[in-house]
Parts: C-alpha cells; sequence; structure tokens
C-alpha cells in the first residue's frame, strides 16, 4: 500500500527539531524563572521558526510589531474602558486600523488584533487595572524571548551546517 498524499515537506525534520527543543527549553527555563505558563513564549517560538535567517528576521519583526500594537492598543483601552467587551471591540477596531493604514506594516497583520482579544479576555478576570497592564506586559516579554530563541536556534543550525560542509570539503593538497 502506498501513501502518496503522505510525503514530508523540506526542512520537515529541522522544523519538528528546533519547535520541540525550543519549547523544552522554554517551558523548563520560564518556569524556573517565576512563569508558570509560558505559552505565549512557545508559540512566538512557533511562528518565528524557519531554517533560513532572512526568514526568521522578518517573522522575529512582524512578530514584534503586532505583540506591541496590540498591547499597547489593549494597554489603552484598559485605560480608558476597563475590562469590558467594548473595551475590546475599541481595541479590536484600532488595532485593525493600525494595521491597514501604516505601509510597510507585517503582512500578517491579524496578530495584532489577536493580541487584543487574548489580552482583553486575560483581563476581564484580572483582579485591577495594575494586575492587567502586568499581565499584558508580560505576555510581550514571553513574546520577545520565544521569538529571540527561534532566532537563536536559526543561527545555531546555519553555524552547525556551515561546519558540517567544511567539515565535508576535500582538504587542499600539501
Amino acid at each position: 500500500m502506498e501513501l502518496h498524499f503522505i510525503n514530508p515537506r523540506k526542512n520537515a525534520l529541522v522544523y519538528l527539531v528546533k519547535i520541540l527543543s525550543g519549547c523544552i527549553i522554554l517551558w523548563y527555563g520560564l518556569r524556573a524563572a517565576g512563569i508558570e505558563e509560558p505559552y505565549w513564549a512557545m508559540i512566538s517560538l512557533i511562528i518565528v521558526t524557519e531554517p533560513d535567517m532572512t526568514v526568521a528576521k522578518a517573522n522575529f519583526r512582524a512578530r514584534l510589531i503586532n505583540t506591541l500594537s496590540g498591547c499597547i492598543v489593549s494597554c489603552i483601552a484598559l485605560v480608558v474602558f476597563g475590562p469590558t467587551f467594548i473595551a475590546m471591540l475599541a481595541a479590536l477596531t484600532a488595532a485593525v486600523v493600525v494595521a491597514m493604514l501604516l505601509q510597510n506594516y507585517p503582512s500578517n497583520w491579524r496578530l495584532g488584533p489577536a493580541t487584543v482579544v487574548i489580552l482583553l479576555s486575560a483581563a476581564f478576570s484580572g483582579q485591577g487595572l495594575g494586575q492587567e497592564l502586568h499581565l499584558a506586559l508580560m505576555r510581550v516579554g514571553e513574546v520577545i524571548v520565544g521569538s529571540t530563541m527561534a532566532l537563536l536556534q536559526t543561527g545555531i543550525y546555519i553555524w552547525l551546517l556551515k561546519r558540517k560542509e567544511s567539515g565535508d570539503a576535500p582538504a587542499s593538497g600539501t
């Protein structure tokens, strides 16, 4: 029986190893640092992970811009409206408008509004503005750590490839 529909994509093993090893490092590292559930760091690692440094840097930049814009809009909405559904709708509107009006805004702009929903839905169960703003800033920190881990892994991957290629190259004759 042949399974023609199952065909691993190029770099499938690279993605798997980088995502699993990065998630393990982030999970245990951030938990040791006091972050009980470092999901945002893991999600950011997954979004940014690429075998090519140029693409990884573009993903890092897009993830950072979208998270920061979603966080800023969410924090302003929390201060103005409090943790309400109206605040979420206002922040969603603002996040979409920001993404649509700014030139050269990253193509995966939907991460900004998604950040708004995640932050404000978490704020609904918060216990005051200070705690809600702290939560938003913690999420941005997790995004930066997870995205940076993906860049570091890409750098290590490229270094290992170059090292392997130089080791496989024939020695020059003497």
